[in-house]
């Protein structure tokens, strides 16, 4: 009987030991950023590190919907998302007495309303729609390892638009896309691969282009300063806030997510197998979901498209780290190597940037 109780404590004993474990590596991660981003000011920390957490939250919330729950409707579930999007930000600009930015009008022309919102609000659920139907031809794994290619895509992108990024920065980009493919390398299973792999690596690499566009895109609305260098800051277009983004382009990207959930999903169907219980992970998923959109507009418009794309790699990290301590998953070398390479290129970026700016370049 005591060898049998003592084998019951050391189990339980292991256990919170792993938990443990993956609360301080998780507190690392977020110790690391938080000490990366320090010459940036309190605010820039917060909201990014809150940009990893609701990301981690929404994905782990979307996650348990579908597996857990079974309630497999994402389309209309991130319609959802957008619409919680649409009312806060415009809610928001009504309280501040600005409910004028919610019209296309605001952005000075219809053209720039096509050329930009437009774009960004087709882009957003495409690249969703894409990534989800990649999934079906290929390993989730694999498609982590096409996904590492955001940082470098949006940086290129952002280069070729105008943006001036330092040398350091570039290497501090590609180190930390090295970083990331190590992590999705230690994620990738070994196991068949039909014909249609293709298929999901051209519908992969779509999805992350179109990513990445979209984050040029609203770098672009956001501060459009920094791709006008060339022609001076009298000349470039006024800069705006996250939430008069969001609200020119909540309303087309639930208009589109609607669409495509009502091609592929039954609304009644979706009525008929809510509970209780999954309508509140519903709910909560639209929270995560808002405020992760706001947080992500707000890390684009303080730290730019290609360092957002960066920043939003550590929540791999940090599920994982969760999923080691809390159901049980290992964690590859690769992965632990790529926390290190991936963190050490925020800081390779964030040292070049502020470089720039004390050099005026």
């Amino acid at each position: 009987m005591d060898g049998v109780v003592d084998a019951d404590a050391g189990g339980v004993s292991s256990m919170n030991w792993g938990e443990l474990l993956a609360l301080l590596v998780t507190g690392g991660i977020f110790g690391a950023v938080w000490a990366i981003l320090r010459p940036r000011g309190f605010a820039v920390q917060l909201c990014a590190c809150g940009f990893v957490t609701s990301l981690v939250c929404t994905q782990l919330l979307m996650k348990h919907l579908a597996s857990a729950a079974r309630y497999r409707f994402p389309g209309l579930v991130t319609t959802l998302h957008f619409l919680f999007v649409w009312s806060v930000s415009w809610v928001f600009l009504a309280v501040r007495g600005e409910f004028q930015q919610c019209r296309p009008m605001s952005l000075g022309s219809g053209r720039r309303y096509a050329g930009f919102v437009l774009p960004i609000a087709a882009s957003l659920p495409m690249s969703i729609v894409l990534n989800n139907t990649s999934l079906m031809y290929m390993g989730a794994g694999l498609a982590g390892v096409i996904g590492t290619l955001a940082p470098i895509i949006t940086a290129i992108l952002s280069h070729f638009l105008g943006r001036r990024i330092s040398r350091a920065g570039w290497m501090g980009i590609l180190v930390a896309t090295c970083g990331a493919s190590c992590i999705a390398m230690g994620e990738v299973e070994a196991g068949t691969q039909d014909e249609f792999v293709l298929l999901g690596l051209v519908l992969c690499s779509i999805s992350v282009l179109l990513r990445a566009v979209k984050a040029v895109l609203q770098d672009k609305l956001l501060e459009p300063a920094a791709y006008d260098v060339e022609k001076g800051q009298a000349y470039a277009a006024p800069s705006l806030e996250p939430m008069h983004v969001w609200a020119l382009t909540a309303p087309p990207c639930t208009l589109l997510a609607l669409c495509y959930a009502l091609c592929t999903e039954s609304p009644a169907q979706a009525v008929t197998e809510l509970t209780l219980s999954v309508g509140s992970l519903v709910l909560l998923s639209c929270i995560s979901a808002t405020v992760l959109n706001v947080l992500g507009m707000m890390t684009v418009k303080q730290l730019g498209a290609s360092s957002m794309q960066i920043v939003g790699k550590l929540n791999t990290l940090v599920l994982l780290a969760l999923s080691m301590g809390f159901w049980g998953e290992q964690m590859p070398k690769e992965v632990v190597l790529g926390t290190f390479f991936v963190l050490l290129g925020v800081a390779i970026f964030e040292h070049g940037a502020s470089r720039s700016k004390l050099s005026g370049r």
